[in-house]
């Protein structure tokens, strides 16, 4: 191990190295036309980032889609659960 010290407060900018980007891409998809991924990730500022690559526009307009739905049903669980019991006002008896 190095005896090098790293400062964590001025580390450079980190970005997901390319090779690992086409890996994801290749192990998508089971043809060469229906390949494709959305990635989302926290940066290292705590920022959301997001990375697409798709085949086809069909391909990133379904995996959108997929999103979509994903996120849809994500928000309706959480409803779900904040309003399991809440009685609100009223008393029970």
């Amino acid at each position: 191990m190095s005896d090098e010290f790293i400062d964590p407060e001025n580390l450079s900018k980190f970005n997901l190295p390319e090779n690992i980007l086409t890996q994801l891409f290749e192990f998508s998809g089971s043809t060469s036309g229906d390949s494709g991924f959305i990635l989302s990730f926290v940066n290292q500022d705590g920022l959301p980032s997001v990375i697409t690559k798709a085949s086809s526009p069909i391909v990133e307009m379904g995996l959108r889609k997929a999103l979509e739905q994903y996120l849809d049903q994500l928000a309706a669980q959480e409803i779900e659960l904040n309003s399991g019991g809440d009685l609100g006002d009223e008393e029970m008896p």
